[in-house]
């Protein structure tokens, strides 16, 4: 074999093993996941346009209602990204918010408020590619504000709650 057709082989089978492996999903395939009918935070009180500002910046790894791009399907990108889906997704799911109980949540709303604030959500690797998806200083200080009126909210619904028994 002359060596431009060992080449072209090497590049051919290349192809053929990734597009093989992109049917893989080694860590689970969060893509069978349907979205639930409802809002994401069904249950919270969040202004419409803050709850627009989650779903665009944060629903995307948290919620069920993920945007997959192009390149989500060709391995080992798509392990990468169906990982830290199924990851984000075990920390808190925006799509199931009416599942946790009150304490849940307020522990949610606790770490989401210092990550948003904090500029550790969304990732860095993350908002490299999406540019978009960066919070602005305005937005983490909108965030830790609702998360903060939010946990108190749900405190007092929880005392009104005992006290009512």
């Amino acid at each position: 074999m002359t060596r431009v057709l060992r080449i072209l082989l090497a590049v051919m089978c290349t192809i053929v093993l990734a597009i093989a492996m992109s049917f893989m999903h080694p860590f689970g395939n969060p893509r069978q996941v349907h979205a639930s009918s409802g809002h994401l935070l069904t249950g919270a009180q969040i202004p419409e346009p803050l709850r627009e500002l989650v779903r665009s910046k944060c629903g995307n790894c948290h919620s069920e209602a993920v945007e997959w791009p192009f390149y989500s399907r060709v391995a080992p990108v798509s392990w990468l990204l169906e990982h830290d889906v199924l990851k984000a997704r075990e920390q808190m799911n925006l799509s199931r918010w009416d599942t946790y109980n009150s304490q849940e949540k307020s522990d949610l709303l606790s770490r989401l408020a210092a990550k948003a604030r904090s500029g550790e959500m969304p990732p860095a690797r993350y908002t490299a590619i999406h540019g978009d998806a960066k919070l602005l200083s305005k937005e983490q200080d909108s965030l830790y504000d609702w998360a903060r009126a939010e946990r108190r909210r749900l405190r007092a619904q929880g005392r009104q709650t005992k006290s009512g028994e």
